[in-house]
């Protein structure tokens, strides 16, 4: 059951990650129209920028659990890589009060913005005036779900660090 309801998680992930990744073209998008309205018409847009600011932020929070899934995060691989299995899984389980504690920190100042944007219905203080308040919605979701991928690392990490042998490995030992 456990193992399903972490199987489930991935699969959130993954899905968001995937949906997530069609903002990138759609921000590329956005800066060709801006560039090429400015330096080739000489009318610069007063959206463009701020809309891929919006974009690239929600692109990174919503994104962040698909890269933890992935294992795309930022790591010392030259050590890192070297550790046998059991010992790189303690020293992720370790490390792991540093990951959480940083994203304790992002959760509970962005919870706190994301409520107040809503409470008022914010609008960004631009000249275009567009409401923020989705955007800040959308990366308090995105830090929960890096928040709970997070979580899933850490039990099978812990359970690679007690067991010796990665999920995997222990899944093919059942079916034979």
């Amino acid at each position: 059951m456990v193992r399903r309801v972490l199987a489930s998680i991935d699969s959130i992930s993954e899905w968001t990650g995937k949906i997530t990744s069609f903002l990138i073209p759609i921000m590329m998008a956005v800066m060709t129209y801006e560039v090429v309205a400015r330096y080739v018409f000489n009318k610069p847009t007063i959206w463009a920028m701020e809309t891929t600011q919006y974009l690239f932020l929600t692109s990174t929070a919503l994104g962040g659990a698909w890269l933890l899934l992935h294992q795309g995060h930022v790591n010392v691989s030259i050590l890192h890589d070297r550790l046998g299995i059991r010992t790189r899984a303690v020293v992720d389980v370790l490390t792991s009060f540093f990951f959480f504690a940083f994203v304790f920190f992002l959760l509970q100042h962005t919870l706190g913005t994301t409520i107040e944007a809503v409470k008022y219905l914010q609008h960004s203080a631009s000249y275009w005036e567009p409401p923020v308040y989705p955007v800040y919605i959308l990366m308090t979701v995105g830090i929960v779900f890096i928040f709970i991928q997070g979580l899933v690392k850490l039990i099978r990490d812990f359970t690679t660090a007690l067991a010796g042998k990665a999920e995997v490995e222990m899944l093919d030992e059942e079916i034979k």
